[in-house]
């Protein structure tokens, strides 16, 4: 297998990022589904994370480090967090009114939010700061996974496929059961047992392509545009509980279809998602997922409608992001990068979402 970047890949975030922000930015109502964004998100990650464990597995003949995997994760993802939290909580201590941005940063650094959005404390949670549930959902998934895949599997990549498609289907069995029950929508929609089908996709993925001899396959000429069409048609309108009835897993489908394209240099998604700015903005994402929504709860937007106001708070939250990549993030990532990483790639330090693993 060889590492190496793809430019591509960052254009695939910049899609996903823009898709959340306009999504809180118009006070959810356009694009309808926005949310969807962050479940490209997760396929991506998905993905890439299987990806690299299949990768080290091979190269350390059987053998992952899960203290390094859990310390390359905490370098990419903690201190962007940490210095939001640390901004909001200094901010909130100035204005007389810590104690719920407090609550709000410990379920956040906790990994936490998820759980208690969906088990009804959201309303004691700072708004500015309910986006963090995805993170948690996230990264209570990488707790199981690598065990998971390496533990049990040890390398046989037919068989980790099978479980995992297997595991597709038994979470949404298991969101179904939830809608038909008439469980509260935010135990559907942010439970990671019911999100997690997108993450499981990105994971699919990874593992046939890692098992495939050859290079990735191509997308026939003639379907080229059915994802990305079916992504932004799935995207734009509003499933309300009916989301995870169906559409989600076919949104997360799409969104895998978009990940092989964007392997592919010369499909023309490939191209269209190389361009300087949607790299640009795909590099930033995850700072400007972490700054936007904070920002846009401090100038009210957040539950206004539609208001010319979220045009100043999105460009303020692109120059947070832009300043949380060069003098935060960027650092990190140049140290979490192991020797024999940079031996086998000379492109810059970047965030994972930009690292794709090539089958020999």
């Amino acid at each position: 297998m060889q590492l190496r970047y793809q430019p591509s890949l960052d254009g695939l975030r910049a899609i996903a990022i823009a898709a959340v922000v306009l999504y809180h930015a118009t006070d959810f109502t356009f694009p309808a589904s926005g949310q969807l964004g962050v479940d490209l998100f997760f396929v991506l990650s998905g993905f890439l994370i299987t990806s690299i464990l299949v990768d080290e597995h091979r190269r350390r003949a059987g053998t992952v480090s899960l203290a390094s995997f859990y310390r390359r994760r905490a370098l990419r993802l903690l201190p962007a967090m940490l210095a939001l939290l640390t901004v909001l909580v200094v901010f909130a201590s100035i204005m007389g009114d810590v104690r719920e941005t407090a609550l709000g940063a410990a379920a956040g650094i906790g990994y936490v939010m998820n759980h208690a959005i969906a088990s009804g404390y959201g309303e004691a949670l700072p708004d500015g700061l309910a986006h963090l549930w995805s993170l948690s959902a996230e990264e209570q998934f990488y707790l199981v996974w690598p065990l998971v895949l390496i533990g049990f599997f040890r390398g046989r990549l037919g068989l980790a496929a099978w479980a995992c498609a297997t595991g597709i289907v038994l979470l949404q069995l298991r969101a179904l059961d939830l809608l038909a029950t008439g469980a509260a929508t935010p135990r559907v929609e942010f439970g990671v047992d019911t999100r997690s089908v997108s993450i499981l996709t990105g994971c699919l993925l990874a593992l046939l392509l890692a098992a495939r001899v050859g290079p990735a396959p191509k997308i026939p000429q003639r379907l080229e545009l059915v994802a990305p069409v079916l992504f932004v048609a799935l995207i734009v309108v509003d499933w309300k509980r009916s989301l995870f009835a169906g559409p989600l897993l076919v949104a997360a489908l799409c969104a895998a279809v978009l990940v092989l394209q964007a392997l592919d240099r010369t499909s023309p998604v490939a191209r269209a998602l190389s361009v300087a700015p949607m790299v640009f903005l795909g590099r930033i994402s995850y700072g400007l997922y972490l700054w936007h929504l904070p920002i846009l709860a401090a100038f009210g937007v957040l539950g206004a409608g539609l208001t010319f106001v979220a045009v100043p708070a999105v460009a303020l939250s692109i120059a947070a992001a832009t300043a949380s990549y060069y003098l935060v993030e960027l650092p990190f990532l140049r140290r979490k990068r192991r020797p024999v990483e940079r031996e086998e790639s000379a492109a810059p330090p970047v965030p994972d979402g930009v690292v794709v693993v090539q089958p020999r």
